[in-house]
């Protein structure tokens, strides 16, 4: 790849940044994607280069992205716009972006936020259900990866401690979402930091 990135060890500095940092032409072609985007979003660099960026945009929130988009090309710098992707694992993400064109390479700049935790707290009722009559319809190996998902490590590292196939954790994993009424670690992360302060 010879554009943008290339000069001056940029590179290396998009990937070290928190964000997820795309930079996508004017058909909407991914040609570029940092490292922090596997962690947001689930997906590799090699799975997200050559890819329509729509086609990780949540169908409910295309119309709006193409709209924005459209704004970028003409020209105009956007700060703030909110949508959501889909992660690999199924999972809503909540992105806030900061994006402009850049017309010496014809390409869109693009840096987003994961903003999900947020939007997932201010979603959760004042008065959540009762988490003791949740954690006890969870089966006992439920238990167990519930334990380690409110940790930092990933699904093989839990499927490895556990000593599961990553496709049987995985599905775990989508159950205990589902009990919790989450859509994602993030989401079970901030019900789970809410219910402490309620105690």
């Amino acid at each position: 790849m010879t554009i943008l990135l290339k000069e001056d060890g940029a590179i290396a500095l998009a990937d070290s940044l928190p964000d997820a940092v795309f930079l996508v032409d004017q058909t909407g072609e991914i040609r570029y994607a940092n490292t922090v985007c596997e962690e947001i979003l689930g997906y590799r660099q090699s799975d997200l280069v050559g890819q329509f960026v729509l086609e990780l945009v949540v169908p409910a929130d295309r119309e709006k992205t193409l709209r924005e988009a459209g704004r970028v090309l003409a020209g105009n710098k956007r700060v703030g716009f909110e949508n959501r992707y889909r992660h690999r694992n199924g999972a809503d993400v909540h992105l806030s972006w900061s994006a402009q064109w850049h017309a010496a390479h014809q390409l869109r700049i693009g840096v987003a936020r994961d903003v999900t935790a947020l939007r997932q707290a201010r979603a959760i009722p004042p008065h959540p259900p009762d988490h003791a009559s949740r954690l006890d319809a969870l089966a006992p190996h439920e238990r167990r990866v519930l334990n380690l998902l409110l940790t930092e490590a990933g699904e093989k590292q839990i499927a490895e401690r556990l000593g599961l196939a990553v496709s049987t954790t995985h599905s775990y994993i989508t159950g205990i979402y589902r009990k919790f009424g989450v859509r994602g670690r993030a989401g079970l992360m901030s019900l789970w930091l809410r219910h402490l302060l309620h105690d």
